[in-house]
């Protein structure tokens, strides 16, 4: 899977070098005091003051440093040397406890040699993972017995369609079940910079069921505590969504729930 990964990596060493930048990040809110954080996550996993956290897939540290923000001492990871340096930069500005580490996450025992008390990711993370076995393996190797992982991310059924229009037709593309051959795309431009124009715009995702999600903790030997699937998006998943006053995100005049974004809470034991 190297190659994959190598491709991936450069196209995102772009992407961290536009995100910054972008209204979609809003880090000039950030450094008036603000917070990445989406109040699912923040009501979910609660009081995280005093309490250590790994972040996985941090990407340039807004969400680490939001967490660090709450109280916790972060540690951010992301296999983005770009993104890295970005985090860092954003960190000495704003003097929060957080430390970043370049390294892919696969790779990450030859990086950190400590436990915490919670692993969290969240948004945009899994498709880029090619094996949710040894995702699930190293959150358990990084937690601290009795300790917490958490994710919200977009629904794995949301990852199928293209399109999803008001009267509910939906328009399917893209697999639901995994497949180790990963899906290659070639694009110019990424959610926070539709208009970038990349060097390497090529990259590969792979798609993980919600089973393959949960086999994969519990086969680490994690105990899920919750699984909750929410009727809204975090954030702008299809042209058709619109944001509504509660902050999250819909297709005005649909007549049907569907689960646009799932969460999940699971503890390690405390023998371990």
């Amino acid at each position: 899977m190297d190659e994959f990964h190598t491709e991936n990596r450069k196209n995102w060493e772009e992407r961290a070098a536009l995100h910054p930048a972008t209204d979609f990040y809003d880090v000039e809110g950030f450094r008036a005091g603000g917070s990445s954080l989406q109040s699912l996550e923040r009501e979910e996993l609660g009081d995280v003051s005093g309490k250590t956290m790994l972040h996985l897939q941090c990407h340039f540290g807004l969400d680490s440093l939001s967490w660090a923000r709450e109280g916790a001492s972060v540690t951010g990871v992301d296999y983005s040397t770009q993104a890295i340096e970005k985090a860092r930069e954003l960190r000495d500005e704003t003097g929060l406890d957080a430390e970043f580490i370049a390294a892919d996450i696969y790779d990450l025992e030859n990086h950190l040699d400590e436990r915490f008390d919670i692993v969290f990711t969240s948004y945009g993370v899994l498709c880029w993972l090619s094996d949710l076995g040894a995702w699930a393996e190293l959150i358990e190797q990084f937690l601290e017995p009795c300790g917490t992982f958490y994710i919200a991310e977009a629904h794995p059924y949301m990852g199928t369609l293209s399109a999803l229009s008001a009267d509910g037709t939906a328009q399917f593309e893209f697999p639901y079940f995994h497949d180790d051959q990963p899906e290659r795309y070639d694009a110019d431009g990424s959610y926070a910079a539709p208009d970038a124009s990349f060097d390497h715009p090529t990259t590969y995702q792979w798609y993980h069921s919600m089973s393959d999600i949960l086999n994969a903790l519990l086969s680490a030997g994690l105990a899920i505590e919750f699984v909750h699937e929410h009727p809204f998006g975090t954030f702008k998943m299809f042209e058709s969504m619109e944001q509504a006053d509660d902050g999250w995100w819909y297709v005005p005049g649909l007549e049907i729930d569907l689960p646009f974004t799932f969460s999940l809470l699971a503890t390690k034991s405390e023998k371990n």
